[in-house]
């Protein structure tokens, strides 16, 4: 075994910790993450079994009139799966893993897998975000816990979110990791998540059984409150769908531009009259990074089409240059 002190084995003349340690050590972690994702990624390609699908469709049947007015079949379908495995049937989950285990050959795998046994459900406030993680609090027990973030989209701080979490294996307290994905809310269901807590506190119950027992009223009262399925507001859906419009009768492909305009609408929330004059500075925007695939318009013909004026159009565009540099 190489010493920390000891000359890198890779022959660079420095000690083993200056040189390929730290190298060593994100690649053992990438593995580790790898194996994680594998892990979770064929049970969900697996299960639910044929012999288990006639009770996952009843308890799909059970919650699709009480919120398909509002929700679209996949995502209830999507959220009426996870209280399947977790809830209603946990015994596939739990064989699963027994399962698993069986074949791993690393025992911080066959550690980590044990603690597995019951994924959580988990509502909250996303309050702080960091690198590899973000902070949220606890709606119903206001308790901290540290969410592994799934890619490096922006998520806003004050954003409500929603999963079922499993500890993480980076062995550090409350760190977790989402089962399936994560689904975030706008700020103006806050609402929502704050009458579960208040029902809650006049129930006799604890945390993990309430969360179990009402996992459908948390959303019968999501879509009460108006929700029907968006991760932003009806303001920045709206600012989207007319950029893509745009974009599809120019015949014009720009998926890094909704990336960016998706992440600048939820992060500065810029405050406009007309949702068309962000969609259009969008367009120049675009254009000015060469995200259009050389397609090019005059501010006039982008003011024009979206019937907006040219210093609405210009100040959007600074606004997302500006926006743009601070990522850069």
């Amino acid at each position: 075994m190489v010493g920390r002190n000891d000359p890198c084995p890779c022959g660079s003349g420095k000690k083993y910790k200056k040189c390929c340690e730290g190298r060593q050590q994100v690649t053992t972690e990438k593995v580790f993450l790898d194996e994680i994702e594998l892990v979770l990624q064929t049970f969900y390609n697996v299960y639910p079994e044929k012999k288990d699908i006639k009770d996952y469709i009843n308890l799909v049947n059970e919650w699709l009139p009480k919120l398909e007015s509002h929700l679209q079949r996949e995502l209830i379908e999507a959220v009426a799966l996870d209280d399947f495995f977790f809830h209603k049937r946990s015994d596939i989950w739990e064989n699963y893993l027994k399962r698993t285990m069986k074949k791993m050959i690393r025992p911080k795998m066959v550690d980590l897998l044990n603690s597995w046994n019951q994924p959580t459900l988990f509502v909250g406030e996303v309050s702080e975000i960091g690198e590899n993680y973000f902070k949220a609090v606890h709606t119903l027990t206001k308790e901290e816990l540290f969410i592994r973030r799934e890619s490096n989209r922006v998520i806003p701080e004050g954003m409500q979110v929603f999963s079922f979490l499993l500890p993480d294996g980076s062995e550090k307290a409350n760190h977790y990791l989402a089962v399936s994905t994560l689904i975030f809310f706008p700020t103006n269901y806050k609402q929502a998540f704050e009458n579960f807590a208040s029902q809650f506190t006049s129930a006799n119950s604890s945390v993990e059984q309430y969360l179990q027992d009402n996992h459908l009223n948390f959303w019968i009262g999501l879509v009460d409150s108006g929700y029907s399925g968006e991760e932003y507001t009806s303001f920045e859906i709206e600012v989207v769908d007319l950029a893509k419009q745009f974009l599809k009768e120019k015949n014009v492909e720009a998926p890094q531009l909704l990336v960016v305009l998706e992440d600048y609408l939820v992060e500065q929330k810029p405050k406009a009259r007309k949702p068309a004059a962000i969609a259009a500075g969008a367009i120049r925007f675009a254009q000015e990074r060469d995200l259009l695939n050389g397609t090019t318009f005059t501010v006039k013909e982008i003011a024009e089409n979206f019937s907006v004026s040219a210093s609405s159009l210009n100040k959007y565009y600074q606004e997302l240059l500006e926006y743009d540099a601070v990522l850069a």
